[in-house]
């Protein structure tokens, strides 16, 4: 690996940087599809369904009964009989990661816009809310009268996006606070609160860093106990990945504990200007993670470490470790 990639002082464009073949895609097949087309008939009967049960695993909905099983998707295929490789089988290991962008997943529906190198989508309503939420505990902890007066009207308002122009004039009709003083008050807040809320959103749309870290493991595994390739350059490669791979996980984990505790910090909330700032670049941090291993992620989830072609895992470890030379994509604030 040349010695440039892992000093570089900014990174490549992430979509066009070492792209990503998934396991068992024919030549010039474009893979994730734009939709979960299974092809088998069990798994396109009407209410079957993929949803997080609440102990963050996989439930399986069955239309029967009103019937739930807890799937583990990284072993379904053999539940289900679906082949390794197949094309149901990488639909399926795709669930899990879809499923951090959408609450269930039925057969036929879009394939989440992430895991096609697709824009983010705006900022859902209820991480608006939680960054809401954190901003009015502050307001009331180390604001003046004004900031007070802010805080109790937002809790007296339903959330949503209107929330702080409602708020707003609450104050000024209610509470008696002159316009000048409460308008541009509000707007501040609220410009931080959309900043805090997209480092959230950001957050929530990581790449199941664990599950590819699982599949690492298992792959390495395999390959190890397999008497042919126990000492071989791929084995190896394995071996050396296997203890770096939680980078990605890490380092969102920190950006994310970063932007929250930037929020708690004292600071004058009447010129939040600094945070403002400091939010949109760890929001800005987390995207350029997410983009660089969201394909990777789920195409480690297409392997079967006991099937694959030792090419595409090959592959797949030579994308992992170029990411991860890419230093200034874990770099932590100061």
């Amino acid at each position: 690996m040349p010695v440039s990639e892992a000093s570089l002082t900014s990174l490549p464009e992430p979509r066009g940087f070492d792209p990503v073949r998934f396991p068992g895609t024919a030549e010039g097949e474009t893979w994730p599809p734009p939709r979960f087309d299974f092809q088998a008939s069990w798994l396109r009967e009407p209410g079957m369904a993929f949803e997080r049960d609440p102990s963050g695993g996989i439930g399986l909905v069955r239309p029967y009964a009103h019937m739930r099983m807890l799937a583990d998707l990284e072993n379904a295929h053999l539940l289900l009989d679906i082949a390794p490789g197949t094309h149901d089988f990488r639909l399926l290991r795709l669930v899990p990661a879809a499923l951090r962008c959408v609450e269930r997943i039925r057969p036929g529906d879009p394939v989440p816009g992430p895991l096609l190198d697709e824009d983010p989508e705006p900022v859902a309503e209820h991480h608006l809310y939680a960054a809401t939420s954190e901003l009015v505990a502050r307001l009331a902890a180390t604001a003046g009268e004004e900031g007070e007066a802010l805080a109790e009207a937002m809790r007296r308002t339903p959330p949503g996006p209107a929330m702080f122009e409602a708020a707003i004039a609450h104050c000024i009709t209610k509470g008696g606070f002159p316009m000048g003083t409460m308008a541009p008050l509000g707007r501040r807040l609220q410009l931080l609160a959309n900043a805090h809320a997209r480092v959230l959103a950001a957050a929530a749309s990581q790449p199941d860093y664990e599950a590819m870290e699982r599949m690492v493991r298992r792959t390495r595994d395999a390959l190890g106990s397999d008497r042919r390739w126990a000492g071989d350059l791929l084995t190896r490669a394995m071996e050396g990945l296997l203890p770096i791979i939680g980078r990605p996980r890490r380092t969102s984990a920190a950006l994310l504990a970063s932007a929250e505790a930037a929020m708690r910090r004292p600071l004058p909330l009447e010129a939040p200007t600094r945070l403002i700032r400091e939010q949109l670049v760890l929001r800005d941090q987390l995207l350029d993670l997410s983009v660089f291993w969201h394909r990777l992620s789920a195409a480690w989830l297409a392997v079967d470490p006991d099937t694959t072609d030792r090419r595409e895992i090959e592959a797949l470890a030579r994308n992992a470790l170029r990411r991860l030379a890419l230093e200034p994509l874990y770099r932590l604030p100061d």
